[in-house]
């Protein structure tokens, strides 16, 4: 009995509201590509520290070369979804030409129940972490956010 109450209360706060939408628990979705893991989250930790570009959507490349494997992590954020329910989602990766490739977009929330949501202007932050298990560390790191590319960085 204690076990079940114990549940139901865990799932009670597992799914939180963010700008009036009903938000899935954060959840790690690992992926590979060749001679990496690649785990995508729709959260990211601490402050982006990102000055230029000036628009609504920003990425940084984090790198931890010294950590066993070396990774790399991209943080940013994707602001989408004025009148429907929106979540960010890793739609492409690649590790070609000694670059790494993201492509990341905003797709329907298929776990939202809502018609139309309060999210305008509210962003979608993400982390994208490669752990480079075999694959050498790339030489650039390269972001898009739907069809723009909105970071081109040297690693």
């Amino acid at each position: 009995m204690r076990r079940r109450a114990l549940l139901a209360s865990a799932a009670a706060f597992s799914t939180v509201p963010l700008a009036g939408c009903p938000t899935p628990p954060w959840s790690d979705d690992p992926t590979t590509i060749e001679g990496a893991e690649v785990t995508f989250r729709r959260a990211y930790d601490g402050d982006l520290d990102v000055t230029e570009g000036g628009g609504n959507d920003v990425a940084e490349v984090r790198r931890r070369l010294d950590e066993d494997p070396p990774r790399l992590v991209v943080a940013g954020s994707l602001l989408d979804g004025p009148t429907r329910c929106y979540r960010v989602s890793l739609f492409e990766v690649a590790l070609d030409d000694a670059t790494l490739r993201l492509r990341i977009r905003s797709e329907d929330d298929p776990d939202s129940d809502a018609d139309v949501c309060s999210d305008v202007a509210e962003p979608h932050p993400y982390a994208v972490a490669v752990a480079f298990t075999e694959a050498p560390i790339p030489d650039r790191v390269a972001v898009q956010h739907g069809d723009e590319t909105v970071l081109e960085e040297s690693v």
